[in-house]
């Protein structure tokens, strides 16, 4: 047993977890378990965030193309870019914020707020409202609970 008490070691500088809504958006962005599961695999590529060029256990490098999102700034909200096709879509975003560091159980958690593709260059009002409430329900559930 490792030190997270799943059988596996816990690599990475983050844990990746994700909002109850952005399960729904996935859902309904890829109908196939596939699609689905390969999403969570480019996601779950933000544990190693923020290096440039992060390398598996196994030496291969990893493609995290990120950015924060600029409308959001001092949020920690960014997104990380998906540059292959997946389920037909292309150009897919998946938005996180970078929960408060100093709470480590036993790493920090990088929340996946939503999944899009994105069609345009700039984010809409209502998307950047989603993200920003999103973040705030995370923040009230997760952070001020617990302290």
């Amino acid at each position: 047993m490792s030190e997270n008490g799943q059988g596996s070691k816990l690599t990475g500088n983050f844990r990746v977890r994700a909002v109850r809504a952005s399960f729904s958006a996935v859902r309904r962005l890829f109908p196939k378990a596939a699609d689905r599961a390969e999403i969570r695999r480019q996601a779950l590529k933000l544990r190693f965030w923020p290096e440039k060029k992060p390398a598996m256990e196994s030496g291969r490098l990893l493609d995290l193309d990120w950015d924060w999102i600029r409308a959001l700034k001092g949020l920690d909200i960014g997104e990380l870019r998906i540059a292959d096709e997946i389920g037909g879509l292309d150009n897919i975003r998946v938005v996180f914020f970078v929960g408060n560091k100093k709470v480590r159980q036993p790493l920090p958690i990088i929340w996946v707020l939503h999944v899009m593709q994105r069609k345009r260059m700039e984010f809409t009002a209502a998307d950047l409202a989603t993200f920003k409430a999103r973040r705030l329900l995370v923040i009230e559930w997760f952070y001020r609970l617990r302290s």
